[in-house]
């Protein structure tokens, strides 16, 4: 009996050890980006949509959270959200493509489209497009959060920019502007004479088949809309381009709901992680502007080094300039080109990695919102995650 136990517990022990030994199978980038994003939205919370490609292989989709938390409609892949600053990139893209067609000059003075324009004639589009025009930013008003849902038209904006004092001499200084990006919405449609929606379908999200991708108006049948909602309207927050930080316990309430007539080409758009991913995949792949117009946009603008130290610590990365509505940085060695968005309610991210031809889109609707789920981190958490060790896993079904 004796030998017969002994036999026994050294069959189990050897069968413990060998199974000791056995090598733990790793997780996939699918199984890690999964990870990070589920559970990560609370039941009743507002959501995001997350995309992840290469190649033009979409390696990760999913929604998680609700677009509308009255009537528990869920985010999905085609939900669409309001997408902040990213417009940007279409707004200066538009001033290229009308310079490849030999309509206009980033050269050309502000005082060439709008003659009555203070100091218009030191202000160049180039400055516009780089953020060193010194124009104030109408954002900033101290008044405009208590106008914003109301409606407006681009002209009678400019007309109230046309009364501030510039914060720099044109050129001397680097300070992000929605003002330009306002004023460069404008002359699209002044030199192409369309609208600035009208423009942008034609030129890019027709050709590149975005059909969940607009101008947003504020009416009924948009399809799949995403409502914006904040983690606390009346909690006190700290937002800078898009970041949005609530101190204290909070629960999410409707956000404020701009009229979007105030963003015109500095963030008026909507569109989808799916039709960000066309974005991407045309402009980085020649279908939207040709390779001179995407050296200069991906050119960075000479700061100052103090304003450029500032800069890389406020958005935390190294190596990080402003071109023509992107943001180009390094991270890991690799060069990431991107911009962010964010308005109260929406918090969106889309990011390129060039030389591994990986896109990351994350969309919220929420801002302020939980600082685990913004879109900027998760998506620098993806891309490492993804490109760590460069391995594929199949999309998500």
């Amino acid at each position: 009996m004796t030998v017969l136990l002994t036999q026994l517990f050294g069959m189990i022990g050897g069968t413990l050890m060998a199974l000791a030994v056995l090598p733990v199978a790793a997780k996939s980038p699918w199984q890690k980006a999964a990870a990070l994003l589920d559970g990560l939205i609370k039941t009743n919370d507002s959501g995001l949509a997350v995309l992840v490609a290469q190649d033009g292989e979409i390696l990760f989709e999913k929604g998680y959270g609700l677009a509308d938390r009255e009537h528990d409609i869920a985010v999905t892949a085609q939900t669409t959200f309001r997408i902040g600053s990213i417009t940007k990139q279409f707004t200066a893209s538009a001033v290229l493509k009308l310079q490849e067609e030999g309509k206009l000059s980033v050269n050309d003075k502000l005082s060439k489209y709008i003659p009555d324009f203070p100091r218009g004639d030191e202000v160049s589009l180039r400055h516009l497009l780089t953020h060193t025009s010194g124009i104030h930013n109408y954002t900033d008003e101290p008044d405009f959060v208590s106008r914003v849902t109301n409606a407006t038209t681009t002209e009678a904006i400019i007309e109230e920019i046309k009364n501030d004092s510039f914060d720099f001499d044109p050129g001397t200084k680097w300070r992000y502007d929605n003002s330009g990006y306002l004023l460069l919405g404008y002359i699209v449609e002044k030199v192409s004479g369309q609208s600035y929606g009208d423009f942008l379908h034609k030129n890019f999200f027709q050709p590149l088949g975005m059909t969940n991708t607009g101008v947003y108006r504020a009416h009924p049948g948009l399809p799949n809309e995403a409502l914006g909602y904040s983690l606390g309207r009346s909690a006190s927050t700290w937002i800078f381009w898009g970041e949005g930080f609530c101190l204290g316990n909070r629960r999410f309430e409707k956000a404020l709901n701009w009229n979007m007539s105030w963003a015109g080409g500095a963030g008026a758009l909507y569109s989808t992680v799916e039709d960000l991913d066309r974005w991407n995949e045309g402009v980085f792949n020649g279908r939207v502007l040709d390779a001179a117009s995407l050296k200069a946009a991906f050119t960075p603008v000479k700061m100052p080094f103090w304003e450029r130290t500032a800069f890389a610590i406020a958005f935390n990365e190294r190596g990080i300039g402003y071109g023509f509505g992107w943001l180009v940085s390094r991270r890991r060695g690799l060069q990431e080109i991107s911009h962010s968005g964010g308005l109260h309610g929406f918090k969106s991210c889309l990011l390129r990695v060039p030389d591994e031809k990986f896109t990351v889109v994350v969309l919220a609707n929420a801002l302020p919102g939980r600082w685990k789920a913004d879109p900027d981190r998760l998506a620098r958490k993806l891309v490492d995650i993804y490109l760590r060790r460069q391995a594929r896993a199949p999309a998500n079904r």
